[in-house]
Order: structure tokens, then sequence, then C-alpha cells
């Protein structure tokens, strides 16, 4: 028996208006997935830069043990920009780095993975040393042995809370030529990592800081994973936080826990602004 012919009808194509949905649903699939595949790859280094803090904390804590247990503490008199002498100082062209690395052998950890691009500070780029060259914003430089002679060669059985007292943390600036508060210069809290900070969550800042640092640029570098910095302190451990749950007694060692300056919060100002190694 022979089936009837069935004639095929003509190919039906999708309409402009049925394209123009399908875009418009993967542009929303996109702008609701691209932000969380963004703070997923952040996340991911941000434990690469907890790893990095863990390893120089550790240099840290071991630089301490061969030098009867104090802290670093190597500025040169000579001057900022006197080259030769900067691999074996800490301070004023020469970074904390220069004194840790023969306990770390890969200066790679001193670069963060979120800022791989950041300009290099030295005054001395054609000197043939390695870690005076890392990105300057990556680590802090170790902060008890500036601003104040109470605080320089301080010794480790000296801090009264270890786990609470920073040491280094991967945000805005690297310098340490000044006093925390130091509202008359450029200190962590007037002019450098809490005004940036402040700014990057869109408060306004408070009276004394200043908005020389305040930029696109350094947002990026401020509390940059996921709006939050990594800070590893004087026992070892390395922790997420951001300036507004940091106190003052954790930056600055030479502040007695059982004052109410200690827990009052870095993105304020202090009741005691003279605290040593403030200004």
């Amino acid at each position: 028996m022979r089936l009837p012919f069935i004639k095929r009808g003509t190919p039906r194509a999708f309409t402009l208006i049925e394209l123009l949905v399908v875009i418009a649903i993967i542009a929303i699939l996109a702008a609701i997935l691209f932000p969380v595949f963004a703070k997923a790859r952040e996340a991911a280094r941000s434990s690469s830069c907890k790893s990095n803090l863990k390893q120089i904390g550790l240099a840290w804590t071991m630089y301490a043990q061969d030098y009867d247990e104090k802290i670093a503490s190597a500025n040169n008199p000579i001057g900022w920009g006197d080259c030769p002498t900067m691999p074996g100082r800490s301070q004023f062209g020469g970074w904390e780095g220069n004194l840790l690395a023969p306990y770390i052998k890969n200066t790679q950890v001193f670069k963060c993975p979120s800022a791989p691009g950041q300009s290099v500070n030295n005054n001395c780029a054609t000197v043939n040393y390695t870690v005076e060259s890392y990105a300057y914003n990556y680590v802090s430089m170790e902060r008890w042995d500036c601003a104040a002679s109470a605080a320089v060669g301080k010794n480790i059985a000296s801090i009264d809370r270890p786990a609470d007292a920073m040491v280094f943390w991967d945000s805005t600036t690297a310098w340490a030529d000044c006093g925390y508060y130091a509202p008359s210069g450029c200190g962590v809290w007037a002019q450098r990592d809490v005004p940036v900070y402040r700014r990057k969550k869109g408060l306004a800042l408070l009276a004394g800081m200043q908005n020389s640092w305040v930029s696109t640029d350094n947002f990026a570098r401020e509390t940059p994973h996921n709006d939050q910095m990594n800070v590893a302190f004087a026992d070892g451990h390395v922790k997420n936080s951001d300036w507004d749950r940091l106190g003052w007694g954790q930056l600055n060692v030479n502040i007695p826990s059982g004052d109410p300056d200690y827990t009052r919060p870095v993105d304020s100002i202090p009741a005691n602004t003279n605290w040593p190694g403030m200004n």
C-alpha cells in the first residue's frame, strides 16, 4: 500500500523578538552570575595571600628567635637613598622583606595575586638585589620599630597579647615612615589605609584625614579581597578583617590591653592620641 504524499512545510526561523528575548535572558543571567564568579575568584586569591602571609609571619618569628627575640629593626642612619645598604635594613628605603628573605627563599610571596601589576617602590632600581623590588603595596612593613624610640627593638615577650598584635597586612600602604595616627603627616589613620578604606565604603572622612591617597587606584589596593584584607598577627595566625573591626591596641602594641583605646576601632579617633608610635 502506498502512503499518501506529505508535503513538508518551509522551515521556520527565529523571529527578531525571540532572539532579543534570548539575548536579554543571557544578559540577565550574566549580570547575576559574573559578580558571584568574581567573588569566588577573589576568595581564591585571598587564600593565596593568606598562605603568603603565613610564610612571612613564620619568617618574622624565626628572625626574632635568631636575634634574642628582638623584633626586626634595621634602619640605616646614612639616609633614604643609600642603595648599597638597603638589603640589610627594614626602614626608610629598605623593606622588611630584605631581612626576612633568607628565611623565605622566595620573594614571590611578597606579591599579592589580587594586584600583580602594582608598581615597584624602589628608589634604587639599578641595584641588583631582589627583595627591594617587591610590589610595595602587598606587605605592610612591620611598624613597631618606627616613629617612636620606645618601640624600637621591642622584645616579643613584651607584647601584651600577641594573638591581637598586627604584624603584616595586605592593604594600601607598605610605608612606615610616620606614626599610626599623625593627623598632620602620613599615618595609617590620617592619610593612607583608613581614609582610603572609608571612601571606598562611601563614608565621609573624619576631621584630620587627608585625600592625598584617595584614588581609584588605591581603592583596588585597599582591603583588596572582597573589601577585606588579610592580617598576620604576632602569634603566627592569619585572618580576614577590615579596619572597623580592628582595635587600636591591635595596631599599636604600646597601648595596654586594659585601656579603653585598646578596643576602640581603628576607624575612629583614639581618646589618647599621644601613645608612643602614634605621632
